[in-house]
């Protein structure tokens, strides 16, 4: 993978470390088979990224962090990403971080609507989108470690179903570990298919 250094340091001890095997179907609470009406809502994330197999460089890591905010729905035209944290002027770093301000679609309430009104409501389609696959470059296997971080700092902060996860990355493997990440999001009703995405099923 561009800007990404795999470090190979033998196998890990294994005692201690998190293996997540079970597939994860969690996610936000259940909703309509029916894509609802939704308004943007501007979101914020902070994030340092901590990886024992998989190194990055400042400006590496902050294009992964963007094409996977763009996958899960982030808006495009006022997404704004940032590195931190790094020290480096090239290579990677021991701990890049990322700061990231953009808007995703959050479902409106009949409330919502008489607030700002049904101009504000935007139609919308469930997408289901394979973070793997995306993060896939030739045979170059997909990132553990940020996979599984970013499922926990990123996916709360969008409007999800469906979640299928399951991990068994371990530090200091000699392989990063398996990995199934895919999910279904909000995004805006379209034809056109977003970057990593595919049709959700019909539910």
């Amino acid at each position: 993978m561009k800007h990404a250094w795999l470090l190979f340091a033998g196998l890990a001890a294994g005692a201690g470390w998190h293996d997540a095997r079970a597939t994860d179907t969690t996610g936000v609470p259940a909703l309509s088979a029916t894509p609802p009406e939704a308004q943007w809502v501007q979101r914020s994330l902070n994030y340092t990224y901590f990886g024992f197999t998989a190194k990055y460089s400042c400006d590496g890591l902050r294009d992964t962090v963007r094409n996977v905010l763009l996958a899960l729905g982030a808006r495009k035209q006022d997404l704004k990403i940032k590195s931190q944290g790094c020290i480096k002027l090239q290579g990677p770093e021991s701990f890049p971080g990322v700061s990231a301000q953009f808007s995703v679609l959050v479902p409106v309430t009949p409330d919502d609507i008489g607030k700002v009104g049904r101009a504000a409501a935007n139609p919308t389609q469930w997408k289901t989108v394979d973070l793997v696959r995306l993060n896939q470059v030739g045979r170059d296997a997909a990132p553990c470690e940020l996979l599984e971080q970013l499922k926990a700092k990123a996916l709360p902060l969008f409007t999800s179903r469906n979640l299928q996860f399951s991990s068994s990355c371990y530090p200091h493997a000699i392989t990063p570990g398996e990995i199934r990440f895919t999910v279904d999001v909000l995004q805006p009703a379209s034809t056109a298919p977003a970057a990593g995405a595919a049709p959700a099923p019909a539910a």
